[in-house]
């Protein structure tokens, strides 16, 4: 009778057995064979058997996927809570509970009510063109997009033409064919195809239903106008630009006036009333009317003279003119400090002006041949003129910023209308006078004058030292002398006469040769007004005395 063996043994008695089949070890207190685990190859009660460990077989049983509660031979019945299992068998986080699972296949976790920002089924949504993305935010965005909030946009203007959302992409500039990524026609031109002109009205024309027309007031004849003087004024010879004959004309040709109607005379194109200048009457175009013909009266021709007023009493009188000498403008030159000089302005009368805005804010300054770059110009007011009378006092600062080889011409402007209490008008509104040679020094000569100053202390120090051995050997003479020259150098500088810059510079030097720090330290203006408080001083030997 032949005898089972047990799984896994090669000999043995009874039930013990004595030598196990190859992969196969012996269990001494059980007395049976059990597989060797690790060598590669499942027999028995293996599930798996591998020569290198990993996570999916551990001691030959298959393991459960990770986040498996319940598993059989390797396939997850159960997942623990949080997880939900796939068609694959294994456990993938639950979208939408809230908890994010880190090493996941969550990247983001959705909000209680299922939305969340940025996140579709617990995925970050792809950011459109946007070529990388960490998490929701956007790094970097593809060729032809500009980032702006953290989204990827169309940018107009790189040159680079999207064909979904640009037509072309070239510049920034209109009326080349393409503006703002978008085709456009040209100037001027009323049809385009893709940025090209297609059709384009001439001049004097333009587009209004497929069609070009004139246009009438843009100062362009077409061959479908008579004229075209830019207006829409009537009687004018031209209106609607058609030739129009000019008021109270009775023959014209062409927009002009051949011959008016009775009583009119024609007057360059216009009909007017035939003008009896001398007649004692004032007509709509006489400015005065005194009967006569004379010159000298203050009505001259029907034109009032200069420094004359004329008044007509009543509309029948003849004109009454009186001599009005008419205010003038008064420039002074007053002098000039350092590179800055200072010119007078007033008038010669009591005037005023007719409008709110004072006088000095019209005041103008030019000067001839120079760029206003190099030059400044201030006004200082003394006395304002506005619509009260008064004589009106200005000064006005002028300082170049350049070397001339000729002295500047300065224009004065008055721009309103300046009249003095019988209204006569300020007879010239424009005055010049010629400034001194501006004392501007470069930054060159600048630097030279500060050389020259630098060597001159160097020569001060050198004369002091001198001195102070002259009198240590006794020649005090020398002392003397070389003091008497560097207090003479000292007061040249206070002699009454306009130094240039670079003189101001070179004088400056001698401001250390002073005993005024001598005297602070004594304390001698201090001493001397002690005593003049002690000699004011007077003393009574009783209350009364």
């Amino acid at each position: 009778m032949l005898m089972n063996l047990n799984e896994g043994c090669l000999e043995q008695i009874d039930d013990k057995c004595l030598i196990c089949q190859e992969g196969w070890i012996q269990d001494e207190f059980l007395e049976n064979c059990h597989p060797i685990c690790g060598d590669g190859i499942i027999q028995g009660q293996e599930q798996c058997d591998n020569l290198i460990p990993d996570q999916s077989c551990y001691q030959c049983k298959l393991a459960c996927v990770e986040n498996c509660q319940i598993c059989e031979f390797g396939i997850c019945l159960q997942c623990i809570e949080g997880f939900i299992m796939n068609p694959n068998f294994s456990c993938d986080p639950l979208c939408g509970d809230g908890n994010l699972t880190p090493y996941s296949s969550e990247q983001c976790e959705l909000a209680v009510n299922g939305v969340g920002d940025g996140c579709h089924d617990c995925q970050f949504i792809p950011i459109a063109n946007c070529k990388t993305q960490l998490f929701s935010i956007c790094l970097e965005c593809e060729l032809g997009y500009k980032m702006l909030d953290n989204a990827c946009f169309p940018y107009c203007g790189d040159q680079i033409a999207l064909q979904q959302y640009e037509d072309c992409d070239g510049n920034l500039e209109s009326y080349d064919g393409c503006y703002q990524c978008m085709f456009e026609c040209i100037e001027d031109c009323n049809i385009c195809d893709r940025g090209q002109c297609i059709l384009k009205c001439e001049d004097g024309f333009e587009f209004v239903d497929n069609d070009c027309l004139s246009v009438c007031g843009d100062k362009i004849v077409t061959k479908q106008e008579d004229c075209d003087d830019g207006n829409n004024i009537e009687f004018d010879g031209c209106f609607h630009c058609q030739c129009s004959c000019p008021e109270n004309c009775s023959n014209c040709y062409h927009g002009t006036c051949l011959e008016c109607n009775d009583q009119l005379s024609l007057i360059s194109n216009q009909c007017n009333q035939q003008l009896s200048c001398g007649d004692g009457l004032v007509q709509e175009q006489e400015e005065c009317d005194v009967g006569n013909y004379q010159a000298a009266d203050g009505c001259n021709n029907c034109l009032i003279e200069q420094n004359w007023v004329c008044i007509s009493i009543t509309k029948d009188s003849p004109s009454e003119c009186a001599f009005v000498k008419a205010p003038g403008l008064v420039i002074n030159y007053l002098n000039m400090t350092q590179n800055k000089q200072y010119i007078s302005i007033q008038f010669n009368q009591e005037v005023k002006i007719y409008t709110l805005q004072p006088l000095s804010e019209t005041l103008k300054f030019e000067l001839s041949d120079i760029d206003k770059k190099h030059w400044n110009s201030s006004l200082q007011i003394i006395q304002d003129v506005g619509s009260y009378l008064s004589f009106g006092e200005y000064v006005v600062q002028i300082e170049v910023y350049q070397l001339l080889k000729f002295r500047p011409l300065l224009t004065i402007f008055v721009n309103q209308e300046v009249a003095n209490i019988d209204n006569a008008i300020l007879d010239d509104d424009e005055k010049q006078i010629t400034l001194q040679y501006p004392n501007y020094l470069n930054d060159k000569q600048k630097d030279y004058s500060q050389s020259l100053k630098n060597f001159n202390k160097y020569l001060i120090y050198c004369l002091s030292g001198i001195t102070i051995i002259s009198l240590l050997l006794g020649s005090g003479e020398l002392f003397v002398e070389i003091m008497a020259i560097l207090q003479f150098q000292q007061y040249l500088r206070y002699i009454n006469l306009q130094y240039p810059q670079n003189l101001e510079i070179y004088f400056s030097i001698y401001d250390m040769i002073t005993i005024q720090p001598l005297l602070d330290f004594m304390q001698v203006e201090q001493f001397f007004q002690f005593i003049e408080i002690q000699s004011n001083q007077e003393y009574s030997d009783g209350k009364f005395t």
